[in-house]
C-alpha cells in the first residue's frame, strides 16, 4: 500500500514540476496534507516561530491588527469555513514582512506597520496572506517538496512524530517564502476580493506593492524580507490593477487617520 501511494505521489510531483499547474498542486496538497494535518502542522510551526521570534507585548497594537484581520476573515471563511485564524504581531521594526503558516496562523512584523501609510495597505497585505491560507499554498508546497516517505507516513496516519520532524525541517522560511507565480497571483486575487468585501480601498495592496517595486534593485532596504517572499513585479501590479478595474473601481476606505493614531506609540518608540 505504501509503495503504491509513493508511486502515485511520484507521478503527481513529476506532473507538478513539468507543468507548474496550480490545480495539480492543489490536488497533491489535498491528498497528502488533509485539513486536520494542515492545522496540526500549523500549531507546530506557530510554536517554533514564537519561540524564535519576539511577540510584541503592546496589547493595543495586537488588538488593532487583529481588528483589521477580523474585517477580512468572515469573507475568507466563505471560501474555507474550516479555518480559524490567529493573528500575532512580531516585534522587529527592521523586518518589513507578513507571512502565513498552514492552518490559519498569520504573522505581521512591526516593521511592516511602520512602513505602511494606511490601514488599507495593511489590510491589503493581510488579505493577500489570508489568500495563501485559503489557497492552501503552504500545504501544496510541502506536498511538492518534502520526502515521499515522510508524507506517506502522514497520509497513512503512521508515526505521528513525523509531524514534529516535518515542522522542524521546513521551518518558518519554507512556510512563508518560495511560492510559485500562480500562488502569488491567486493570493493577489483573494487580497483584492477580501479588501473590497471588507470595505477597504483595494488600492492599499496596490500602493504597498508599488513601494516594493520602487525599491527593487537596491542592495539593501527595509523591505528586503517582503520582497524576497513576494516579489513585486510589474506583471503582478498590472494584474492587481485589472482586478480592481474589473470589480468596478470601488473606492473603499483607507482609514489613514485611524491607522496613524493607532500606531502612534509604535512609531514614537522606533524613533
Amino acid at each position: 500500500m505504501k509503495n503504491l501511494l509513493a508511486y502515485f505521489l511520484t507521478t503527481f510531483i513529476t506532473l507538478t514540476t513539468i507543468t507548474g499547474c496550480a490545480p495539480v498542486r492543489q490536488r497533491l496538497g489535498a491528498t497528502l496534507v488533509p485539513v486536520e494535518t494542515e492545522i496540526k502542522l500549523g500549531e507546530q510551526f506557530a510554536a517554533q516561530i514564537e519561540e524564535q521570534e519576539t511577540v510584541l507585548r503592546d496589547r493595543s497594537i495586537q488588538a488593532y491588527v487583529r481588528y483589521i484581520a477580523d474585517q477580512l476573515i468572515p469573507y475568507s471563511q466563505q471560501d474555507r469555513p474550516e479555518i480559524q485564524y490567529r493573528i500575532t504581531v512580531l516585534d522587529n521594526p527592521k523586518t518589513v514582512n507578513a507571512f502565513a503558516v498552514p492552518g490559519g496562523h498569520l504573522y505581521v512584523y512591526t516593521g511592516l506597520l511602520l512602513a505602511a501609510e494606511s490601514e488599507a495597505e495593511v489590510a491589503g497585505v493581510m488579505a493577500h496572506e489570508i489568500g495563501h491560507i485559503v489557497g492552501r499554498h503552504s500545504a501544496n508546497q510541502m506536498a511538492a517538496s518534502v520526502g515521499l516517505d515522510m508524507l506517506a507516513n502522514i497520509a497513512l496516519g503512521e508515526d505521528p512524530d513525523q509531524l514534529s520532524a516535518l515542522a522542524a525541517n521546513l521551518g518558518k522560511a519554507s512556510a512563508s517564502a518560495g511560492f510559485s507565480r500562480d500562488d502569488e497571483r491567486e493570493a493577489d486575487k483573494y487580497g483584492v476580493k477580501y479588501s473590497i468585501a471588507a470595505g477597504y480601498d483595494p488600492r492599499g495592496l496596490l500602493t504597498f506593492f508599488e513601494k516594493l517595486q520602487a525599491l527593487e534593485g537596491r542592495s539593501r532596504s527595509g523591505l528586503e524580507s517582503l520582497m524576497a517572499s513576494h516579489p513585486a513585479t510589474e506583471e503582478r501590479i498590472k494584474d492587481i490593477e485589472k482586478r480592481i478595474a474589473k470589480a468596478g473601481n470601488p473606492s473603499g476606505k483607507d482609514y489613514q487617520e485611524r491607522f496613524i493614531r493607532k500606531t502612534a506609540a509604535l512609531r514614537a518608540r522606533s524613533r
